[in-house]
C-alpha cells in the first residue's frame, strides 16, 4: 500500500540524511513532486498521505521539512522490520 511505502521512504530519508539539530526534521528539504517520486505514486496521493500523517501527529510539515512527531508510530506504518533490526533501532 502506498501509506505504508510513503512511511517507508520517510524513514529512509531520515536514515540518509539524518536530522536537524532538534533530533526530528529530516535534514533535506524536498517537494511534494519529489517525495512522490521516491514513492511510486501521484503528488496528489503524497498531498493526501502526509496529511493524514499530520492529522495522525505521526510528523508535522514546515515548508518542504518534515519533521517526525512520533517515529515509532511511523516505523510502525512503514511495517518494515529492516528499520527495525539495524544495529541502530529508532526507538
Amino acid at each position: 500500500p502506498v501509506k505504508e511505502r510513503t512511511a517507508e521512504a520517510l524513514l529512509s530519508l531520515k536514515e540518509t540524511y539524518g536530522t536537524e539539530k532538534d533530533g526530528a526534521t529530516i535534514n533535506i528539504s524536498l517537494s511534494r513532486e519529489d517525495i512522490a517520486s521516491l514513492v511510486g505514486t501521484a503528488t496528489e496521493t503524497v498531498i493526501r498521505l502526509l496529511s493524514v500523517f499530520r492529522r495522525e501527529k505521526t510528523l508535522d510539515l514546515i515548508g518542504k521539512k518534515i519533521k517526525i512527531l512520533d517515529l515509532k508510530k511511523l516505523v510502525l506504518e512503514a511495517n518494515c522490520e529492516s528499520f527495525t533490526n539495524k544495529k541502530h533501532v529508532f526507538f
